[in-house]
């Protein structure tokens, strides 16, 4: 039976550090099903999910607490179940460039929840150079199937005009049903 776990890993960014923590994992005997990595500031965050059997799941979930303090890391970790994600058939891509000002993640979670949206994945940050004191979002959201693509690009502008955005785009993913009309 194979097993899962979550692991995230938190530290300084250094040339190398990802290829130690990947090492560890191996010398576990565990395989990286899926992974994200994201800089912030001068600490990179690694977030991995493993697969393995019980004994090497075991292992590493014993061996990576002294492996992080050796590496000046901090580390978290669950187990979890793969399950298999719900197939949704309306998708999204949206897109937000507006002045900076705090809770302007909150209110688009907010406002996403609210609205029924699933957020698969989310990236945002302040801009500097040229476009200082601008904040930028990209949002990956299922939407309910029964919401017209009319009703989605709607709603998504009632926030934007909430939030006063100085740019924003949405593109919707509709996957085709599968069926015969006979």
């Amino acid at each position: 039976m194979t097993h899962h776990l979550v692991v995230t890993a938190i530290g300084e960014n250094r040339a190398g550090i990802v290829n130690e923590v990947a090492r560890h994992v191996s010398d576990c005997g565990c395989n990286i099903v899926d992974s994200r990595l994201g800089i912030f500031g001068n600490e990179f965050t690694f977030i991995l999910l493993l697969s393995g059997s019980w004994n090497q799941i075991t292992r590493l979930e014993t061996t990576l607490p002294l492996f992080g303090q050796s590496q000046q890391l901090i580390t978290m970790m669950k187990r979890t179940q793969v399950l298999s994600q719900p197939s949704y058939i309306l998708s999204a891509d949206a897109d937000i460039m507006l002045a900076d000002r705090p809770g302007i993640v909150n209110r688009c979670t907010q406002f996403f929840s609210d609205a029924g949206w699933d957020i698969q994945a989310m990236q945002n940050q302040t801009l500097s150079g040229e476009l200082s004191g601008k904040f930028q979002a990209h949002f990956q959201l299922n939407l309910p199937e029964q919401l017209s693509d009319e009703q989605a690009g709607t709603i998504f502008d009632t926030l934007c005009t909430e939030l006063e955005c100085e740019q924003y785009s949405f593109r919707l993913k509709r996957k085709p049903t599968t069926g015969s009309n006979q």
